[in-house]
């Protein structure tokens, strides 16, 4: 069973997408920041990783940038309203979906980056 780590300030959102991953089989552990989530990346070395980019405390491209520097190597996943072309910077991400995205586009990406990784 696949270790998530969802990153993710919007309460609803984190809600529903950890059910849908739950319902795919995957085990599924929520932050509701970057600041959390890298604190939990790097206790719990999840196997991938999903993040926002606009939270609060620490952005989705501050935790990817730290993380990678860091040494952690396993995929994470961008989700963003924000187009991929107008990001500020692009740190070392697996994988871009844009918000709103649809239940079968998430785990379409989990399954790409998953098996690149293998």
């Amino acid at each position: 069973m696949l270790r998530i780590l969802l990153v993710e300030d919007e309460a609803l959102i984190s809600l529903v997408t950890s059910i849908a991953l739950e319902d795919a089989g995957y085990h599924v552990t929520v932050a509701i920041d970057g600041r959390e989530g890298l604190q939990i990346a790097q206790q719990d070395q999840p196997e991938l990783i999903i993040t926002d980019y606009m939270m609060p405390r620490m952005t989705g491209l501050e935790l990817i940038r730290q993380l990678r520097e860091s040494g952690f190597i396993r995929p994470i996943i961008l989700a963003t309203s924000i187009l991929e072309e107008n990001l500020p910077d692009r740190p070392e991400y697996n994988a871009y979906i844009q918000k709103p995205y649809r239940e079968a586009e998430l785990l379409s990406a989990i399954r790409r980056v998953a098996a690149a990784a293998e």
